[in-house]
């Protein structure tokens, strides 16, 4: 039991830095705006994305999978992996997402984004359900992944019920 607790306490010390952006707001003063503005009327606000430095000798962990998939061997063992995880994902949550469709194909974000002629971030939205599509890339996103339309239509709904 106190080797359990000794454990529990080590993991859940801080580590590194992380690497996950931090955003800083200022509130600029409002005659920077306008001086003429009534103050009431104008209010500014700047977010900023600060990225904490990554420590010497650490890489991205999307510039490590990048690297990977130009190798085949590591390519078609990263797409046998997503492949394992979309089997186990669907059979926990007892539902097809366009996540665990995008896994059965084994393919990344990153590569879906690509073939879709989207950016990643654009394509996650999409994937998390917070941004509907456009007929086109539905029937574009249906041949990358290779299901019906209906398989496609069903995931989608899924997604967007998951996300609500």
């Amino acid at each position: 039991m106190t080797q359990t607790m000794n454990v529990q306490r080590r993991s859940s010390l801080l580590t590194t830095p992380s690497t996950s952006p931090v955003i800083k707001s200022f509130v600029y003063p409002f005659n920077v705006v306008n001086p003429e503005s009534k103050a009431e009327n104008v209010l500014v606000l700047v977010d900023r994305v600060v990225h904490a430095p990554l420590p010497t000798g650490y890489r991205e962990i999307d510039d490590i999978v990048s690297s990977r998939e130009t190798n085949p061997r590591h390519a078609a063992a990263l797409a046998r992996a997503r492949q394992r995880l979309a089997v186990q994902v669907e059979s926990e949550s007892q539902t097809t997402t366009v996540a665990s469709l995008r896994l059965k194909a084994g393919l990344s974000q990153a590569k879906i984004a690509e073939l879709l002629g989207n950016s990643q971030s654009s394509y996650s939205l999409i994937e998390s359900g917070r941004r509907d599509i456009l007929h086109s890339t539905f029937e574009k996103l249906a041949a990358i992944l290779h299901v019906s339309r209906d398989e496609l239509a069903i995931a989608l709904a899924n997604t967007q019920e998951q996300a609500s």
